[in-house]
Order: structure tokens, then C-alpha cells, then sequence
């Protein structure tokens, strides 16, 4: 087994992974989520204990195989129709709010 990695939760990790998730936490959230980390952090390090030694890789999660059927060449919605579901458009094409953040 390989040796115990510590993981320091503090505020400033928990503000990290609140923005990449595009989270605005406020200070006492922030303290709540430091202790909540540290409780499953602590709870997921149970799984190292474990003695995997000769235990082979489970490549397959599941018994299920994929079935392929063929292509079938089916009529769209037609773009007026679309377009009118949409909250705005320009120019037969749906507008979004940009996603890209310049850091």
C-alpha cells in the first residue's frame, strides 16, 4: 500500500472547489462545508485499509453489453419551431449567455 496522503481542508480548498463549481458561499457555509470535507475525507480513508493484495482489476462494472442497431435517417424539428421553444434567438440560431471565464 502506498503511503497516507494528507489532505489539508481549509477555507481557502473549500473556496477553490465552490468557484469551480461556480458556487458564491457565504462565511459560515464555507466553515460548515471545511468540517463536512474533513468528515468524508476521514470516512473515504477507511478504503485504504483494505487489503487488495490479490484482488484482481474490475474492468467491468457491469454484466450489460451494448447493443448497436444501424442508423435510421429520421425528419428534424424543423428550425422555426425549434426556435420558438427557445428564450431568445438571432438569426435561426439559439442564443446563451458566454461560458468562457478569462482567469
Amino acid at each position: 500500500m502506498s503511503q497516507k496522503e494528507e489532505v489539508k481542508v481549509d477555507e481557502k480548498l473549500v473556496k477553490e472547489i465552490a468557484s469551480l463549481a461556480r458556487l458564491d458561499l457565504s462565511k459560515e457555509e464555507t466553515k460548515m462545508f471545511v468540517s463536512q470535507f474533513k468528515d468524508i475525507l476521514d470516512y473515504v480513508s477507511v478504503l485504504n485499509e483494505v487489503d487488495t493484495e490479490n484482488i484482481p482489476p474490475a474492468y467491468l462494472s457491469s454484466a450489460n453489453k451494448n447493443i448497436p442497431r444501424e442508423d435510421e435517417i429520421e425528419p428534424s424539428t424543423p428550425t422555426n419551431e425549434f426556435i420558438s421553444n427557445a428564450p431568445q434567438s438571432k438569426d435561426d440560431y439559439v442564443v446563451i449567455p458566454r461560458v468562457h471565464i478569462e482567469q
